[in-house]
């Protein structure tokens, strides 16, 4: 694809003389990571998350005015199928043990919600009785999934389709994440500026000084949890915040790489991506109105939801092979590099004429 924009970039150059395109090379990937497509889903994308058992990107589909919610399904970076969701879905999680792909349906003033079971491309469960859930995660250690209620400051608690408890947490618990590390649930209150650490089904612990938190990611790599805050990312170990971070504006959603050991995070306000190591920015990725973040273990592909332009934009983060240009393979990348060469003479060649001439650059 980098190969057809810049021959195409080149002919605009050489024969559109006045107002020619400016070729942008892809930038060196130091494996923070590059946009390679930019997929169209459904209205207001929100939430993602990914089924490591079938190598598919579900996306969830808040919907808006009289566009339906709905549930898309990616493979790579080409769209399977769209599948039906409840009111305003807000979440994917995926249940590594029966298959599951879960989603969150916040509701509206007609119902309070409820979470829909995928099983592949169809779904298997509607389960009620939950109060405007927007976060959901798993817990690989028993198997249950955990959804945070934002209506009743809860979480609920469920084992395949049936809940099994209702835990108290604070106030508005917007997103949550499972500690593999510990075996801990860590869920984002958002009114009440802490985090709720779940043991179980048990609160064991209440971490304050993380201002509205939103969303909540694990590094397994180094053994913590971030939570993004008021425009940085709060950094905590077992359940002291050990750092914070700064960002760009309004961090939401967030999403740990394993393959590179970094941390994406979604700034919707400042139309960027963050990309953190350890405790540290490395990167920023610009990427229009991000807000919820996955990643792809198979592929090694992170996955933005782009919320107001009703795209995915997907993030290759593996590292290039020897020998490559740009990222790309090695004849691709030469043939880019001297494409953008090209273009840079055939442009400088046209102004030195237009100027021997008297006329001036950008005039036609």
């Amino acid at each position: 694809m980098f190969v057809s924009l810049a021959t195409l970039a080149i002919v605009l150059s050489a024969f559109g003389l006045a107002g020619a395109a400016v070729v942008t090379p892809p930038s060196p990937d130091l494996g923070t990571g590059t946009v390679v497509a930019l997929i169209p889903v459904g209205d207001h994308p929100v939430a993602l998350g990914y089924n490591s058992g079938n190598g598919y990107v579900y996306v969830a589909n808040f919907g808006r005015d009289f566009a339906p919610s709905t549930v898309t399904v990616i493979n790579r970076t080409t769209v399977v199928t769209t599948i039906g969701a409840g009111d305003h879905p807000t979440a994917v999680g995926y249940n590594s043990r029966n298959g599951y792909v879960y989603v969150t349906n916040r509701g509206d003033s007609a119902g309070p919600g409820n979470v829909t079971v995928i099983d592949g491309t169809s779904t298997v469960a509607s389960i009620p009785d939950v109060s405007y859930p927007y976060g959901v995660a798993f817990n690989s250690a028993n198997g249950t999934v955990y959804v945070a209620n934002l209506a009743s400051n809860t979480v609920t608690v469920i084992n395949g389709t049936t809940i099994v408890a209702t835990i108290p947490v604070g106030m508005a618990p917007d997103a949550l994440a499972y500690d593999s590390g510990n075996g801990y649930i860590y869920v984002a209150n958002f009114y009440s500026n802490n985090v709720s650490v779940i043991g179980g089904t048990t609160v064991v612990a209440s971490i304050p000084g993380v201002n509205h938190p939103r969303g909540v990611a694990y590094d397994s790599g180094d053994d913590y949890v971030y939570v993004t805050s008021e425009n940085n990312v709060s950094v905590i170990s077992a359940t002291t915040v050990v750092a914070k971070v700064p960002v760009g504006v309004v961090p939401e959603g967030l999403a740990y790489d394993s393959g590179n050991g970094y941390v994406y995070v979604a700034n919707t306000g400042s139309n960027n991506v963050s990309v953190i190591s350890r405790t540290t920015v490395v990167a920023t990725i610009t990427v229009s109105s991000p807000v919820g973040v996955a990643y792809d273990g198979g592929d090694e592909y992170v996955y933005v939801a782009d919320d107001g332009a009703n795209f995915v934009t997907v993030i290759s983060t593996a590292t290039p092979p020897p020998g490559s240009f740009f990222g790309l393979p090695a004849i691709e990348g030469f043939l880019f590099l001297s494409g953008i060469v090209i273009a840079a003479v055939t442009s400088a060649v046209v102004l030195g004429l237009r100027r021997k001439r008297g006329v001036s650059p950008g005039r036609p």
